[in-house]
């Protein structure tokens, strides 16, 4: 019988809540500030396997295209420059294992430099985590075993706040589409004003012919890192044809992170009218 090893690793990433393969970290955003300098998170083993972890860092943050679509930037080396923090990070411990049911206390400590201008600064927190018994040895039909590993990776988020932090978000442009689904698309042109990222909620209201507010809402957590263009989907197929409006509307509220936490600013809104046939 022929042999052969591969190594499959099956890479896991989220930046909302953290669980997968019954490995939880909490908090999923970490704030640090400037002055102490000291975070911590949690990472909790709740499988039934010993786990190995391994903690690394690394500067990305979301973006969207022209149409509203989303996605993470890893390699912009020009921001990197300005708003990272990977290379003032250290985790103590950086490499453990996790017997089933135990957790471990991560520390981090951030040493940034005193001359960094007032603002906030971040990084990804990326949390490895490989099951001691997770090789599995498989068949193929032409008489080949392989062997597959897992890998999980979570990601997570860690900001830096120095001094006096703002953030605020202006819309200069809005437009709808109505989709087949009953579904419509709001996409807004947006300016990130202040000098931190936007960590909040966006939400969605419609409003019929008379300006009344009708039982039709759409709401998401979000960070919006830099200025961009941003979507957002809500149910309408069970409105009457008719004339309507959708306002938008962006708060520096969210029910994951506590209120002290998020970088404060004032709410915002924008209208847009749209029509149901």
């Amino acid at each position: 019988m022929k042999k052969a090893t591969y190594i499959l690793f099956l890479i896991m990433i989220y930046s909302s809540s953290m669980s997968f393969g019954q490995i939880t970290i909490s908090p999923t955003n970490l704030f640090v500030d400037n002055q102490s300098k000291f975070g911590t998170y949690l990472v909790i083993n709740g499988s039934n396997t010993s786990q190995e972890l391994s903690i690394d860092f690394v500067f990305g943050y979301s973006d969207s295209d022209e149409d509203g679509n989303r996605f993470i930037v890893y390699d912009d080396s020009v921001r990197a420059k300005q708003y990272s923090i990977t290379d003032w990070i250290r985790a103590f411990p950086r490499n453990f294992t996790l017997q089933p049911g135990q957790r471990q206390l991560v520390r981090l400590r951030v040493n940034s430099p005193s001359t960094i201008e007032d603002g906030t600064y971040w990084a990804r927190i990326k949390t490895a985590s490989t099951p001691l018994s997770s090789t599995v040895e498989t068949q193929t039909t032409d008489g080949v075993s392989a062997t597959v590993g897992f890998k999980i990776e979570q990601v997570t988020g860690i900001y830096l706040k120095k001094g006096n932090v703002t953030t605020g978000i202006e819309v200069t442009d809005m437009s709808t589409t109505l989709l087949e689904s009953g579904k419509l698309d709001v996409i807004a042109d947006i300016l990130r004003t202040g000098n931190s990222p936007f960590l909040g909620s966006i939400m969605l209201n419609v409003y019929d012919v008379n300006n009344k507010k009708i039982d039709v809402q759409s709401r998401v957590s979000t960070t919006i890192f830099f200025d961009g263009i941003y979507k957002q989907e809500i149910d309408i197929s069970d409105l009457t044809p008719g004339d309507y409006s959708v306002e938008m509307v962006f708060q520096t509220q969210r029910n994951d992170v506590q209120a002290s936490e998020i970088v404060q600013g004032p709410t915002t809104s924008k209208m847009i009218s749209f029509s149901v046939q």
